[in-house]
C-alpha cells in the first residue's frame, strides 16, 4: 500500500471521528428543547431518510443487490444495528447526564477496544501475533488508559460534601456512567455490521456501485434495524414527560438541532467507511481505533469550548490533559504505517 494512500486513508478516518465527536453540540445550544425532541429528529433523518436517500442515487439496482445477497447478510448487518441502536440511544442518554467529555470517554473506551480487537481476534486470530497486531494492542492500551484518565477527570467535576444537591450530582453521575458502560458494550456492533455483512457492499459493486458508495447498501439496513428501538423510545419520553409541546414552541431550533445531529453522524459513518475500504484487511481494526480515539479528542475539545470544565480542580483538569496526550498516541500506534 502506498504512504500517499495510506496518508488518505488516515485523514478520512480522522475527519470522521471529528465529525462523530461532534454530533452531541447541538444539544449544547438546545434551550427550549428536550434531548427527545432533536433525537427524534435525528433519527427519522438519519436512520431513515437519508440513508435510503443515498441508496437510490449511489447503489444500481438496488432491489436486485437486496435480492441476490441473500438473507444471512441482511439480517447481520439488521440484527447488528439493532444492537447499534441500543448504544446510540444510551449514549445520548449518557451525553446528557455526564456531559460529551465524559460520556465519550467511557463509551468510546469500550467501543474502540472492542470494535477494533474482535474482528481480528474472529475473522484473523493469527494476525495478532504479527507485528501490526502488536500495535494494535498496544494501540488498545493507550486508548483505555486515555479514557481512564478523562473519566477520572470528569468524576472531579461532580460535587463534593453531603449536601442533598451534591449527593443528587453523584448519584446522577454515577448513573451515568453505568449507562454510559452500556452504550459502550453496543456501540461496536455498528463495526460488526460492517463486517459481517461485507457480502452486501460486494454485491453492490458487483451491479455497478462504486467503491466508494458501495457500503451505503450495507448502512442503510443497519440504520433500520437501529431506528426502531430509538424511535419508540422517544415517542415514550415525549408522552411520559409532556415535551411533544416542544416541537411547536421552538420548531427551528429543534429542526436544525435534530437535522444537524442526524447529518453529522450520518456522514461520520459514511466517512468511516470509505477509510476503512481504503485501508483494506486493517479498516475494520486499525481503522476503528484510528477513528474512536479521534472521536475521544474531539469531543474532549467540544467539551472544554462549551463549558463543561468551568470551575473544574486544577488536578482534574491536568488529568484530562493527559487523557487526551495518551489517546493522541493511541491514533500514532494503531496507524497500519507505524
Amino acid at each position: 500500500m502506498k504512504t500517499s494512500h495510506i496518508a488518505v486513508a488516515l485523514a478520512t478516518l480522522i475527519f470522521s471521528g471529528i465529525l462523530n465527536g461532534s454530533s452531541a453540540v447541538p444539544l449544547k445550544f438546545a434551550k427550549r428543547s428536550e434531548w427527545e425532541n432533536l433525537w427524534l429528529i435525528q433519527s427519522i433523518l438519519g436512520m431513515i431518510i437519508l440513508p435510503w436517500i443515498l441508496v437510490a442515487l449511489t447503489i444500481p439496482r438496488a432491489a436486485e443487490v437486496y435480492r441476490t445477497v441473500g438473507m444471512a447478510p441482511l439480517a447481520a448487518a439488521g440484527g447488528f444495528g439493532v444492537g447499534w441502536g441500543i448504544g446510540t440511544l444510551l449514549y445520548i442518554i449518557g451525553v446528557v447526564m455526564v456531559g460529551m467529555s465524559v460520556s465519550f470517554a467511557i463509551i468510546l473506551s469500550l467501543t474502540a477496544t472492542l470494535g477494533s480487537l474482535l474482528p481480528v481476534l474472529v475473522l484473523q486470530p493469527q494476525e495478532i501475533h504479527s507485528h501490526r497486531g502488536h500495535l494494535l494492542l498496544t494501540s488498545v492500551v493507550f486508548t483505555v488508559v486515555g479514557v481512564i484518565l478523562c473519566a477520572s477527570a470528569g468524576a472531579g467535576r461532580v460535587g463534593e460534601g453531603v449536601s442533598p444537591k451534591a449527593s443528587r450530582d453523584k448519584s446522577r453521575f454515577w448513573g451515568g456512567v453505568l449507562i454510559c458502560i452500556l452504550s459502550g458494550v453496543f456501540s461496536p456492533m455498528l463495526n460488526f455490521a460492517f463486517v459481517f455483512g461485507d457480502r452486501l457492499t460486494l454485491v453492490a459493486r458487483d451491479y455497478g456501485a462504486s467503491s466508494f458508495w458501495a457500503p451505503n447498501a450495507l448502512w442503510a439496513v443497519a440504520f433500520t434495524g437501529a431506528f426502531g428501538f430509538n424511535a419508540y423510545y422517544c415517542l415514550y419520553h415525549l408522552g411520559a414527560r409532556k415535551s411533544w409541546s416542544r416541537f411547536l414552541e421552538a420548531p427551528v431550533e429543534n429542526l436544525v438541532g435534530g437535522s444537524t445531529m442526524g447529518v453529522l453522524l450520518l456522514t461520520s459513518i459514511l466517512i468511516y467507511g470509505v477509510g476503512a475500504e481504503m485501508l483494506g484487511r486493517w479498516g475494520t481494526s486499525a481503522g476503528w481505533a484510528i477513528n474512536m480515539c479521534t472521536t475521544i479528542f474531539a469531543a474532549n475539545v467540544w467539551g472544554l469550548a462549551t463549558g463543561e470544565w468551568r470551575g473544574a480542580p486544577l488536578s482534574s483538569r491536568v488529568e484530562l490533559g493527559l487523557g487526551l496526550v495518551a489517546t493522541s498516541v493511541a491514533i500514532v500506534l494503531a496507524s497500519p504505517s507505524a
